[in-house]
């Protein structure tokens, strides 16, 4: 199965992009995603909160994507400096088989897991710069 990626900018206009994905996040649509995903950071995101709700698999090529996201959600030690807030990457709504997965690889220590995309939104919309 394929996979099928739909995106939406939330209505505050603080960055924030809800991301949509259906099928197998797998070698045949890591790249894909990867292309998506950066065309809603040249469009101003900074806030990315991926919705798993329809996502029956992961492999490393998917996990290779998430990985290289939050890295460069991250600030540069030179951003930092000047004050410059870091992205922040979430992730809602994740069956109990992608989960383990996500649990396994460690992934669960480095971004934060949200039973609902509403959920994820609330709390981006109450701190600052969202969970982190």
């Amino acid at each position: 199965m394929g996979l099928t990626v739909k995106s939406r900018f939330a209505p505050d206009g603080a960055g924030l992009a809800v991301v949509s994905l259906a099928g197998d996040l797998d070698v045949a649509s890591a790249s894909e995603l990867r292309g998506h995903l950066a065309a809603l950071l040249g469009d101003g995101a900074d806030h990315l909160i991926l919705d798993f709700a329809r996502v029956e698999f992961v492999d490393s090529n998917g996990l290779s994507v998430l990985a290289g996201l939050h890295r460069l959600l991250q600030p540069s030690q030179q951003a930092d400096d000047r004050g410059d807030q870091a992205g922040t990457l979430a992730v809602a709504a994740v069956n109990q088989r992608v989960r383990q997965v996500l649990r396994t690889t460690g992934f669960t220590r480095i971004i934060p897991i949200y039973p609902s995309v509403e959920a994820a939104v609330v709390i981006h919309q109450a701190g600052p710069h969202g969970p982190g």
